[in-house]
């Protein structure tokens, strides 16, 4: 198996009030900033969109036509679900080539359409449903569910110390959670071996690749990082250096 350099969180110009790069920034500029950043993988999350991820792919295949560097793309979209008084974003990413259709149907299982809300309404767009059965449906669409900076602050809330976190942590369907800071590992319960990951969540160029996991995988694709995740269990994950340092996962 080969290792490779993961960021499986970023955002794009497709909705111009999140973005904070250029709003003219091109589908290659994203492809040539995660390469220069030293990303193999990239995970391309719009707020309950995918529409974006195809000019991303076509962009990146012609990087490596044109330059020989070979960035590979999974694409997804974040979803926000508030259960009760929680809020849990789940990273749900599918196959290139059919992660906007797979998307659809999760959209109808959230009871939203597609799209689910104009372009700038999606960031401040949340569903009420339960996220575990919202993970299961992901995974039932092929998809693979990660649980998003569970230890991100929103105002006096942080899901890491939520009750929730420990439900979704031992969902068969979730396969890793995001950490934005692994030393708030301490923070989760116990009892869940499921593997943690840290992404960027970038919304510019310029911040791609700010965290990354290193990550032993069969293949650069959804499935290869499906089994890699089976593979990976949250006491053998360790910050290579402090602060923002990649994840390694072995």
């Amino acid at each position: 198996m080969a290792e490779y350099t993961l960021d499986l969180h970023n955002h794009t110009p497709l909705i111009p009030g999140d973005y904070r790069g250029r709003l003219d920034t091109t589908p290659a500029e994203i492809v040539r900033a995660a390469l220069d950043a030293g990303i193999d993988v990239l995970g391309v999350t719009d707020h309950f969109s995918a529409a974006y991820a195809p000019r991303i792919v076509q962009a990146a295949d012609d990087v490596w036509r044109e330059e020989g560097r070979r960035l590979h793309i999974i694409p997804g979209a974040e979803i926000k679900i508030r259960r009760d008084g929680d809020e849990a974003h789940l990273i749900a990413l599918f196959a290139a080539g059919s992660a906007e259709r797979r998307l659809s149907a999760l959209l109808a299982v959230l009871g939203l359409p597609d799209p689910a809300a104009p372009l700038e309404g999606l960031p401040a767009l949340s569903v009420s449903y339960d996220p575990l059965v919202a993970a299961r449906a992901i995974d039932t669409l092929g998809g693979l569910c990660i649980v998003g900076h569970a230890d991100r602050t929103f105002g006096e809330y942080r899901l890491s110390e939520s009750p929730l976190v420990g439900e979704l942590m031992a969902s068969p369907h979730v396969s890793a959670i995001e950490m934005i800071d692994h030393a708030c590992l301490g923070t989760l319960p116990g009892g869940s071996d499921v593997a943690c990951v840290q992404s960027s969540d970038a919304h510019a160029p310029g911040e791609m690749g700010r965290r990354t996991t290193r990550l032993s995988m069969s293949e650069p694709t959804l499935e290869g990082l499906r089994d890699a995740l089976k593979r990976a269990r949250r006491p053998r994950v360790q910050a290579r250096t402090a602060g923002d340092a990649a994840a390694v996962i072995r």
